[in-house]
């Protein structure tokens, strides 16, 4: 019995070494999209920023997307969720730029 005790609390005691998942062609398919995805905000802002306009561009939704992809990095960070770390800390540095070309070149061009 106090062998069994013994086994026991070493079982429970031991350091747990996690090995990591095996990863699936759709883990791989989800790493891509989540580089790829905010890139897809860069045609905008080049737009506003060759042609010195954003007139035709909402800023209170560019804003809107800024401060909700803040608050996704936060919640990314909390859990530890390093691909929406990346993800969403692109799209904030994306819409910024943005937003900065929407209040320099509201007006249209100079």
């Amino acid at each position: 019995m106090v062998r069994h005790a013994a086994a026991h609390r070493h079982h429970l005691h031991r350091a747990k070494t996690k090995t990591p998942p095996k990863r699936q062609p759709f883990d791989y398919m989800m790493y891509f999209f989540t580089v790829a995805t905010p890139l897809f905000e860069l045609p905008q802002a080049i737009s506003i920023f060759r042609a010195h306009d954003s007139r035709s561009v909402s800023a209170a939704t560019w804003v809107f997307f800024a401060i909700s992809s803040v608050v996704f990095v936060i919640y990314a960070l909390r859990q530890r969720l390093r691909p929406l770390v990346v993800a969403y800390s692109m799209y904030t540095a994306i819409e910024f730029v943005i937003v900065v070309g929407i209040v320099m070149y509201r007006g249209g061009p100079a």
